[in-house]
């Protein structure tokens, strides 16, 4: 076995706390460097987040099975990224996220929230599963009824059906 004396004044529990101590801050250093490794490019990351959104634009079909409440589904049509951006009532994600082709969509509501964790499938499917605040959970899956038509000279792109 190989001992490390760090000055032999002290007892053998101090000199275990002052490892200890050197260790928290080797781990502390090493986190701040992969922390800030990690940083993001601002103008990528929006380009990638438009990018995405483009991708969801349209009028979903969404049907959400809740495996913990008797396995109950209710079916909505929805419009991505935001019903108010496409002049359309209805109930819009707080935050979207979106890495490729998985989705996080998080839904604030009066005295709770749900997090959906998605799939786009050909760009024509959503799947994937739903936790909510009050413990519920289940599945999600979404069909695209209609796609975003192309905005004209720089306006914002709008559904080409309303659900």
């Amino acid at each position: 076995m190989v001992s490390i004396v760090i000055w032999s004044g002290i007892s053998e529990n101090e000199a275990m706390k002052i490892r200890i101590l050197i260790m928290a801050v080797a781990g502390l250093w090493l986190s701040l460097a992969t922390a800030q490794a990690l940083e993001l490019d601002a103008a990528a990351e929006a380009k990638r987040l438009e990018a995405g959104l483009t991708r969801l634009c349209g009028v979903w079909d969404w049907t959400v099975h809740s495996h913990s409440r008797n396995h109950r589904e209710a079916k909505s049509r929805i419009v991505l990224p935001s019903s108010q951006a496409a002049g359309l009532e209805g109930p819009s994600p707080t935050e979207i996220r979106i890495y490729g082709d998985a989705v996080y969509f998080r839904w604030d509501f009066p005295g709770g929230y749900q997090e959906d964790s998605m799939l786009l499938i050909e760009n024509r499917r959503l799947e994937g599963t739903f936790r909510t605040s009050t413990g519920a959970f289940g599945a999600i899956n979404g069909k695209r009824l209609s796609p975003c038509q192309p905005a004209a000279s720089g306006g914002a792109v709008k559904p080409e059906g309303k659900p």
